[in-house]
């Protein structure tokens, strides 16, 4: 045991040239992986007592898994980029295991030779990991998250990122059950078997399972939870192991075409299309992670709450205030004038609406008295406005208040008399149009202001005793856009509201802009996973891009072959990440339209995937680019020598 262990140590410590490479890369992925995961679990287990975005338009029970989600979305691209870095020059150590295994050496000296030589980079990048974390989740909650007082390091935290480095040592020590004749052929370096067609079963049933969680009718929470994570789960298991099918059989396919390019870059992605789908699983379950969350930013966005806040925030300011008289006019209007930027201030009036002759009741229909131009601003959703005529403006949906009277109507103050016990005398008549006017269609719900049937009348049907006699007078004020006009309103004595509080509006944003933080975070880990990867092969080929040369290939050949044999894996993996990802995304989004109103319900388009695809094609060629720097290098003497 302990001769094995000095061997895979003595060959980290005298690593030169590309082991040296191996090892660096080895302690970068364990360092950036202790940290992003001691820096999210820590801000988690910190934000934990209070919700993140309360109020949610979805299920409680996604609510409440919110939390676990998050740190999979982190730790599963992380794990897998570990695990990929482990395995990186599979090849080469699967050719020398093969060796050795044929000379007697058996399967446990092996595995622990691999652990000897990849433990001292993962040790070191976990201890600097977790010391880097630790000083960042301070500053991370604070700056980032606002957090008071400012969150600390969680010891789970710093236990559960260990786990990077156990990634990255079981990657590279996990040896292959092979027979005595594929050892031969590996020895040899001969083409490797096919993956099975069994991996595309474990994708099929994942996404049959998440079609069935929000096609099901009638499914209660408790199914519904199993299909939908277990139908996520498997779809994401299943996107890591379907690319090293679909790059084997399209290697096939290129090999077939004939071409030079085609036949290089062929036979090499034959030569490893496991090692390439380890390597790539990094990046697909992190375009996975990033295109379901496209779900819940969803979901976030359309919250009432969030798009009125965006509104003020990003187009026109709204607050409203209170007049109890005539002359808290003046005030408002000079309040409004030291806030500056304000745009208009539309006042109105409530009246009870009952027919003549009959008593109001305070679940009687209501009167908005307005102008034609104020009530645009009040009720952005009403057309056909005319301020010559009072005229019925209809229900948004149907309440069971009845049938709206119709010809002479009475029009009653809002304010309860206690000594009377009723609401007073009628203060005006006037007869009401037969017309209604119209409600637009596809107004954002948060401008829908009075679902009931309210009747419209003008200004100019009543004098300035009659409008202040009905006692609910209103002010709407709209400026230009600012965070929280209400409490600039506020400031200067005006009793200001919008029916909730900018705090209110913070956590939507704040988890929206961590959601897509993380999405950088998580793409960034996977593309950085396949570019050490990608790296990694073309080191591994110098010899053999040698032996071509000699040989008479042309450079252009090799590099386009090496552009075609990065691109292949990239179109295939992330293509189907990117699928996989946006099905989980509408099956969160759809799960949680289950028993909302039609005019809260949101549903995902193809726009939510235009991030992940410039992430995933931006990466693509950078890494394409990068990795072939060398090909048309000068060959040196050494290269020759080995080739």
């Amino acid at each position: 045991m302990l001769p094995s262990l000095r061997l895979g140590l003595t060959l980290a410590l005298r690593a030169t040239g590309h082991g040296r490479f191996r090892a660096l890369s080895a302690l970068l992925v364990s360092l950036i992986g202790c940290v992003l995961l001691v820096v999210v679990l820590s801000l988690l287990d910190a934000a934990r007592p209070r919700s993140l975005a309360p109020g949610i338009a979805t299920s409680d029970v996604f609510g409440m898994i919110l939390p676990g989600i998050v740190a999979l979305a982190i730790g599963l691209p992380v794990l897998a980029a570990a695990a990929a870095t482990g395995r990186m020059s599979e090849q080469d150590r699967s050719r020398r295991s093969a060796r050795l295994h044929l000379l007697g050496v058996r399967r446990r000296d092996q595995v622990l030779a691999g652990v000897g030589e990849s433990l001292p980079p993962a040790l070191v990048g976990a201890a600097g990991g977790s010391a880097v974390g630790g000083l960042l989740v301070p500053w991370a909650g604070q700056t980032l998250l606002e957090m008071t007082p400012a969150p600390s390091v969680a010891p789970a935290a710093i236990v559960v990122a260990f786990a990077v480095p156990l990634a990255l040592v079981a990657g590279a020590a996990m040896p292959s059950r092979r027979a005595h004749g594929e050892n031969l052929e590996r020895a040899r370096g001969d083409v490797a078997r096919r993956p099975g067609l069994w991996r595309a079963a474990i994708l099929v049933l994942g996404l049959v399972m998440l079609v069935l969680s929000w096609s099901l009718p009638r499914l209660s929470n408790g199914p519904l939870v199993v299909l939908f994570l277990g139908g996520a789960g498997l779809a994401a298991l299943g996107s890591l192991l379907l690319p090293a099918l679909l790059v084997r059989r399209s290697a096939d396919v290129l090999v077939r075409v004939g071409s030079p390019v085609t036949v290089v870059a062929g036979r090499r992605l034959q030569s490893q299309p496991a090692v390439l789908g380890r390597v790539l699983g990094a990046l697909v379950i992190g375009v996975v992670v990033t295109t379901a969350a496209q779900g819940l930013t969803s979901v976030l966005s359309a919250t009432p709450i969030y798009q009125a806040g965006h509104h003020y925030r990003e187009v026109e300011a709204v607050a409203e205030a209170w007049v109890p008289e005539r002359a808290a006019v003046a005030e408002l209007e000079g309040a409004v004038e030291r806030v500056g930027g304000a745009r208009n201030v539309a006042f109105s009036a409530q009246a009870i609406v009952v027919s003549t002759g009959s008593t109001p009741r305070e679940q009687s229909f209501r009167a908005l008295m307005t102008t034609c131009d104020e009530l645009r601003i009040v009720r952005p959703e009403v057309e056909g406005c005319r301020d010559d005529r009072a005229a019925w403006i209809p229900a948004a949906r149907e309440l069971g208040l009845g049938t709206p009277p119709r010809g002479t109507v009475d029009l009653f103050s809002t304010e309860y008399d206690q000594s009377t016990g009723g609401f007073g005398d009628p203060v005006l008549q006037l007869d009401v149009s037969e017309n209604d006017l119209v409600r637009a269609s596809g107004v954002p719900a948060w401008q829908e202001t009075d679902p009931a049937p309210t009747l419209f009348v003008p200004r100019a049907l009543v004098t300035q005793e009659q409008f202040w006699q009905f006692g609910g007078v209103g002010a709407m004020i709209t400026a230009a856009p600012r965070p929280d006009l209400p409490a600039e309103l506020r400031a200067e004595g005006i009793d200001a509201h919008i029916g909730w509080t900018a705090e209110d509006f913070v956590p939507y944003q704040a988890t929206i802009d961590t959601i897509r933080l993380l999405n950088l975070v998580v793409l960034a880990v996977g593309l950085g996973a396949f570019l050490l990867g990608t790296a990694d092969l073309a080191m591994g080929r110098r010899q053999e891009h040698a032996r071509l040369r000699l040989l008479g290939t042309p450079v252009g050949v090799l590099r386009r072959a090496h552009w075609l044999e990065v691109a292949l894996p990239l179109v295939v993996g992330g293509g189907a990440a990117l699928a996989i990802g946006h099905l989980v995304a509408i099956a969160f989004v759809e799960t949680g339209n289950r028993g909302m109103e039609p005019e809260l319900m949101t549903h995902l388009g193809a726009s939510s995937l235009t991030g992940p695809v410039l992430a995933v094609a931006g990466g693509s060629v950078a890494i394409a680019v990068l990795t072939s720097l060398g090909i048309g290098a000068p060959l040196r003497s050494d290269h020759i020598r080995q080739a």
